[in-house]
């Protein structure tokens, strides 16, 4: 057992038949496991609860956010939120811990998203109510008659009071998505890497079942009843997730501290720079050159070279270099499967969501009623999005049990790269069915009166086509399609590219990517509002019928796929420079074997010095 953790439950005496200790053990894994799955569950609910009509609260009265601003500010929360995940694990394997990591971050996020009910209550008293003097108090006073908000994200109404909200919450989540994986991990890691691979398939399952609850319920509240109510559930659903985390802490493995890899990364390469200017300084000071072959970069940093650090540290950092150029490459996917709580919301919006035959201006009066149900249902625009998980939840295990072993007995093996590659195509073609779509919805809203149709989403009017809004099913399902191959394959390429003691940065750097997407689909989006390319009109609340939302789409299509020529390339020089490798260490060992006239037992150890 290693001795930076404890085990609260574990008996110090082992009994003589060594049935009760591990009957104990069993057990209080067992219940440590159920405690974190139903904690990420919950989390999820939360998540998904928070940010799968965000747009839409922003969009509708009395905030009227213009809709680039509104998914701007989304694409903002997410980046922070993966940012903060590298930072928060580094926090926790250098000073507090997991556990204590755990426990603080949802403490935090408990906190910021307290503000989303608050700006619901606030926002649902100025609705039904006409009384504007809580949101007045929360908000300050605002010109009523000008709606037609601003530029930037700043300048829109309640501005500064959303961005410190989300920047709390992102904190929060970022921290707890960073550490509740890998402290799920610790409680397992002793039992094997089968029972460990179990563990990350049912935590994968958990994400998606918090996922169906939040985009299947909460989801339908906040679009049909009120956002109060709405927002109200993912508050009370980390409530619950921190007092589950908390309560389970008697069952838990928890690992001390032992130091981050990111600051002896950093240490290595500074190391190596170091040296590696000083041997350059050494051969032209001595007017010499090396008849060796001169060394890498992060050579420089080991022992032998005048460096002070081991032969397998330094070889470790240099994993980075194989899987940096990966997640550098996954940031365009990044870019475009984000659009689908953004941008594919605001373009269903404009969609038809109901029928055509009853008024939709019923609105409940009371914020505390329950779901309320009218004869003309309207469909929520978010459970779209459904489409994604339920599609990965059946695609992965059919992937996994099905198609991939097929292909590998009809020797066609599907490597991590050619999965990420795929991904890459389906996201692609994504972008041009988004696009296509958006380019027929306008024409049939900008020319046939016939089309024209006008409902009432939340308490806001929306000058929708007559379209129906599943003609948005294909663009949804190539991005689950996308999701099964490219994230899933480019977390599975993370996890077995990384060693043991550069897991956690290499896991830190895969979500650095995904917030990186983030915020470079949240500056693509501000860049195509400028004047001059003005594609995203400034236009009343979440309006797009005059925009240009179709360019938009394949501006990314055309990104990503620039990217994935790249990745292709990218992929032959790295499977060729590995073939090219190994032939030449096979050479290196052949000649050494052929070339020794000793016995093969001698062989063989002097070919153990030379592998040492």
């Amino acid at each position: 057992m290693d001795r930076n953790e404890k085990r609260p439950l574990l008996s110090r005496q082992r009994s003589l038949d060594g049935d009760s200790y591990t009957h104990s053990s069993k057990t209080r894994r067992m219940v440590a496991c159920a405690a974190v799955l139903l904690t990420e569950t919950l989390e999820r609910v939360a998540f998904y609860g928070f940010t799968s009509n965000f747009v839409l609260f922003l969009n509708h009265e009395p905030f009227s956010w213009l809709a680039q601003n509104a998914a701007s500010t989304l694409f903002f929360f997410w980046g922070i939120l993966y940012v903060m995940s590298v930072f928060c694990g580094w926090l926790a394997d250098t000073t507090l811990g997991r556990f204590k990591t755990i426990v603080l971050s949802l403490l935090i996020y408990m906190v910021g998203i307290t503000f989303w009910p608050v700006l619901g209550y606030a926002s649902f008293q100025c609705k039904y109510n006409n009384d504007r003097k809580f949101l007045i108090g929360l908000c300050g006073q605002r010109d009523w008659i000008d709606v037609d908000g601003s530029w930037t994200m700043f300048e829109e109404y309640c501005a500064w009071v959303v961005i410190f909200a989300l920047f709390i919450t992102s904190v929060g989540a970022g921290s707890v998505r960073a550490n509740l994986a890998p402290f799920g991990a610790d409680q397992v890691k002793h039992e094997g890497p089968e029972v460990t691979r179990a563990f990350f398939n049912w935590y994968y399952w958990a994400i998606n079942v918090g996922s169906l609850i939040a985009l299947g319920v909460v989801a339908y509240i906040q679009q049909n009843v009120n956002f109060f109510l709405g927002f109200l559930l993912p508050a009370g659903a980390i409530a619950v997730a921190f007092i589950v985390f908390f309560l389970g802490r008697v069952c838990y493995v928890v690992k001390r501290p032992a130091g981050s890899v990111l600051t002896n990364t950093c240490r290595i390469i500074c190391t190596a720079f170091r040296n590696r200017k000083r041997r350059q300084e050494y051969l032209i000071d001595h007017d010499s050159y090396d008849l060796n072959p001169s060394p890498s970069f992060l050579d420089m940093a080991k022992i032998r070279y005048g460096g002070c650090f081991h032969e397998s540290s330094v070889e470790d950092v240099k994993a980075l270099s194989k899987v940096i150029p990966v997640f550098i490459s996954l940031i365009p996917y990044w870019m475009v499967y984000f659009q689908m709580q953004t941008t594919f919301l605001l373009q269903g919006l404009h969609m038809r969501v109901s029928g055509p035959n009853e008024n939709l201006t019923t609105t409940p009066s009371n914020m505390y009623s329950v779901i309320h149900f009218s004869k003309d249902f309207q469909f929520p625009a978010a459970w779209l999005t459904l489409f994604d998980v339920v599609l990965l939840l059946i695609l992965i295990p059919v992937m996994d049990r099905v198609i991939y072993p097929c292909l590998d007995k009809r020797g066609c093996h599907l490597s991590m790269l050619k999965r990420i590659a795929i991904g890459m195509i389906f996201s692609v073609l994504a972008m041009i069915c988004a696009g296509g779509l958006e380019i027929i919805r306008k024409n049939c809203w900008e020319n046939d009166d016939d089309c024209k149709w006008t409902e009432e989403i939340s308490g806001t009017e929306y000058q929708a086509a007559k379209l129906w809004i599943f003609w948005q099913i294909p663009q949804y399902t190539l991005i689950g399609i996308s999701e099964v191959f490219a994230s899933v394959a480019g977390l599975e390429f993370a996890y077995s590219n990384s060693p043991k003691s550069m897991q956690g940065l290499i896991m830190g750097l895969f979500c650095l990517s995904s917030g990186i997407g983030s915020f470079l689909g949240s500056g693509l989006l501000f860049l195509v509002s400028l004047p001059k390319i003005n594609w995203m009109k400034k236009l009343d609340g979440g309006n797009i019928n005059h925009s240009n939302l179709e360019n938009y789409f394949f501006l990314l299509g055309g990104i990503q796929f620039v990217t994935l020529l790249f990745f292709v390339f990218l992929s032959r020089r790295s499977n060729e420079k590995e073939k090219s490798d190994e032939r030449e260490r096979s050479g290196r060992i052949n000649d050494y074997l052929g070339e020794s006239s000793t016995p093969r037992s001698s062989q063989r150890e002097r070919y153990s010095s030379y592998n040492s």
